[in-house]
């Protein structure tokens, strides 16, 4: 939108613009023989001054002309009769210039109301998309969690009704308990998972923050997922800097490194390596944890930390989860004060999470909780 002239430019652009027209009719005058007809000119640039100026510019213009026509007419013989149609003449220009500045004001306040009425479309338009999409992803949350619920559900009760109707041996039975030990643990995972959402959605979730050393906590975490690494045959290659001290919960701190570590260990293939390191750099603490596995598509890059969001969602997916791990990542690293990139060049071609922390300053305390501690969650 084009920012209107000052008040004093206006009326001497108007005031301009008359001096030209007397100049050019005088011109011609002198020049061609003949003179232009002045007063449809004048008239026309009242209506012009009115219109693209304002009302005062061609009122203006409308007291010049009236001013010149009285000067070239001469002291009247009939003042009264005179004042009479000097009246006439600047009641008929001030109606042209009226008219002209209004018809401009009421074009210029059915631009705006247009473009209000095509803002709130275009609003109302994405509100349902938005809302939509809400939709959509809510049914397919809901089936996502039936089926992750089902899974193990299923798993528990086979087995329960085979110890129950059929004579086991001792080697059937260790297999029975530690399956039915595995999908307990998957579902009592899944109801964590929810839960910490909720808290999060809600705001209470608390932090108990302390000084924290993020290399013992990440060193601990890679010894709880070893075990399911080395299942899949996925190597764990750690470098990580001594007296990383952060401040936070170290409880949330493990819960972010053990759902980066879970999700690099999925996505792997078997025989591949995830890189965990642990740095210092410029005030603040960084972890990375990279993959050589699926990676992730630049299309779903802006909605890889949305929450109940998975690039595959369909029920034949190769990899179970609701969607939520990114997610409470995020929300955690954002109450430690921190930030969590996503990094991938393409299908294919692995991922890399970087998470940065604040660094504890010099003049706070220097104890950390070891990584043999475990504080209880909020």
């Amino acid at each position: 939108m084009r920012r209107p002239l000052p008040g004093l430019l206006r009326y001497a652009l108007a005031a301009a613009v008359f001096a030209l027209l007397i100049g050019v009719s005088r011109a011609s005058r002198s020049v061609l023989g003949f003179s232009l007809d002045t007063t449809s000119l004048i008239i026309l640039s009242m209506i012009g001054s009115a219109w693209y100026l304002g009302r005062g510019p061609g009122l203006l213009v409308a007291a010049l002309f009236e001013i010149m026509l009285e000067y070239y007419a001469g002291w009247p013989k009939d003042p009264v009769r005179y004042a009479v149609i000097a009246f006439n003449r600047m009641l008929l220009f001030g109606s042209l210039v009226w008219f002209a500045s209004a018809r401009r004001a009421a074009e210029r306040t059915l631009r705006q109301q247009h473009a209000a009425l095509e803002a709130a479309l275009a609003g109302a338009r994405q509100a349902r998309t938005e809302a939509e999409s809400a939709n959509r992803l809510k049914d397919e949350f809901l089936a996502t969690v039936s089926h992750e619920l089902r899974t193990p559900l299923n798993t528990m009760l086979g087995w329960a009704a085979m110890l129950n109707r059929h004579e086991v041996d001792q080697s059937t039975l260790q297999q029975a308990s530690l399956a039915i030990e595995r999908s307990a643990r998957a579902q009592t995972q899944i109801v964590e998972d929810l839960l910490d959402t909720s808290r999060l959605m809600t705001r209470h979730l608390r932090l108990e923050q302390q000084p924290v050393d993020l290399s013992l906590v990440v060193a601990d975490a890679i010894e709880t997922v070893r075990g399911a690494a080395s299942a899949n045959d996925v190597a764990l290659d750690a470098s990580l800097q001594p007296d990383a001290i952060v401040t936070g919960d170290a409880g949330r701190l493990r819960q972010i490194v053990w759902n980066l570590l879970g999700n690099a260990i999925k996505f792997s293939p078997a025989g591949g390596v995830v890189t965990v390191v642990v740095q210092r750099n410029a005030g603040t603490i960084e972890l990375t944890v990279r993959d050589g596995g699926v990676g992730i598509d630049p299309a779903f890059m802006p909605h890889v930390f949305a929450r109940f969001r998975q690039e595959d969602a369909s029920m034949t997916r190769e990899h179970g989860g609701l969607g939520l791990g990114l997610s409470i990542v995020q929300q955690l690293v954002d109450l430690h004060g921190g930030t969590v990139t996503a990094q991938s060049e393409g299908r294919g071609r692995g991922a890399a999470f970087v998470v940065r922390l604040p660094a504890q300053k010099s003049e706070e305390p220097s104890g950390a909780v070891p990584h043999g501690a475990r504080p209880e969650p909020a």
